[in-house]
């Protein structure tokens, strides 16, 4: 077991992995990452996909398209 030190960094404070760690949880530089504590205090690493704006906008108005019939029952609905 790898033992690594919490060090600041200007106003953060940082630990740095091992690249053994990151092969493991298939993690590269540049990758996103949410942390959080679990119930025992552990530190949990949870990788994260951001959908680039571009790609979120063309996702709403396909589903609009595909569903305009939902949507316009909903809005109907919503009118009473």
């Amino acid at each position: 077991m790898t033992v690594i030190r919490v060090r600041k960094v200007g106003n953060s404070n940082v630990v740095t992995l091992p690249p053994d760690v990151l092969a493991q949880a298939n993690l590269r530089e540049g990758d996103l990452v949410q942390p959080r504590a679990d119930r025992v205090g552990r530190v949990v690493l949870e990788a994260v996909t951001v959908t680039p704006r571009e790609t979120r906008r063309e996702i709403i108005r396909s589903a609009a398209r595909r569903d305009r019939s939902v949507l316009r029952r909903l809005a109907e609905y919503d009118r009473k």
